[in-house]
């Protein structure tokens, strides 16, 4: 059976340093970006992320992101239907974006037939957490699992994902509605640096730091940790590079015990409220 991939653009599977190689078919649906006074873009599409980085940095307002309507979800499963595939579709966590049940709707759209070729996972993370789960899928597929076979391993693997992350600063969350304006005011005059973690599509704060240097050293701990059973490291991050990256951990510890590092850079979904210059990590 054929089998095909979609994922949408929160997954930050685009515009990414390093080409991420899927064999599989795969789609990409993007969700809506749009600064105050201009056009909706496609994110990762129509902008890149250095071009959203470099506008909402020059913002009084912060981007509004939006899901994709129905219809853009509908349109991309029914081509790859029409072509004889089952498709399996991983989501940005439903509880932080109405993306995934804009695919449930699109899914109600189609007859029952139809339905049944069609499975749609809630990742329950983001960025590169999909893109895990993603890499996964594609391998199951390639070994000749069958789509069912794949839609099972993603949905128990999912479960073992955690993101940690520290944001350089408040203000995005501010600006968004996430913290009270007098959070965010102390938040910025203490130079507090929260570190988050994602878990199973919640968000909660593990710590909160005077100044990067001790976020960052908190980081390198973990990585530490994460290194006695691993060779490979998966980065996020919204800095402007990937060699920015290495550099600013490499003050902490030195990373030549991993034989393969991944920096996913976030695009424009996550980095709305991650602003730029965070940094975190991917567990699994």
């Amino acid at each position: 059976m054929n089998i095909a991939l979609v994922v949408d653009s929160a997954s930050d599977y685009l515009g990414q340093e390093e080409m991420i190689e899927i064999i599989t078919p795969i789609e990409v649906v993007p969700l809506n970006v749009n600064f105050i006074g201009e056009d909706t873009y496609l994110d990762g599409t129509t902008i890149t992320h250095e071009e959203f980085y470099e506008k909402m940095r020059h913002s009084k307002e912060l981007p509004k992101t939006s899901q994709p309507a129905p219809q853009k979800f509908y349109d991309t499963f029914k081509n790859l239907l029409a072509k004889g595939y089952s498709v399996i579709y991983l989501g940005i966590a439903s509880n932080l974006s109405g993306t995934f049940q804009s695919a449930n709707v699109a899914k109600e759209m189609f007859n029952e037939d139809d339905q049944g070729k069609l499975y749609l996972i809630d990742t329950e993370t983001v960025s590169a957490g999909v893109i895990h789960l993603l890499e996964l899928a594609d391998q199951l597929i390639q070994d000749g699992l069958t789509v069912e076979e794949v839609y099972q391993k993603v949905e128990e693997r999912k479960k073992d994902i955690t993101g940690i992350i520290l944001l350089e600063t408040l203000e995005n969350l501010r600006k968004g509605g996430r913290i009270s304006t007098l959070q965010g005011k102390v938040a910025n005059f203490l130079n507090i640096k929260p570190l988050l973690k994602i878990q199973e599509g919640a968000v909660e704060t593990l710590e909160n730091f005077r100044g990067k240097k001790r976020g960052i050293k908190k980081l390198a701990e973990m990585i530490q940790d994460w290194r006695e059973d691993h060779e490979e490291l998966w980065i996020v991050h919204s800095y402007p590079s990937k060699q920015v990256v290495i550099e600013t951990l490499k003050e902490q510890f030195s990373l030549d015990s991993f034989k393969k590092i991944r920096c996913i850079k976030l695009g424009s979904v996550i980095g709305t409220y991650a602003s730029e210059n965070s940094i975190g990590i991917i567990k699994f």
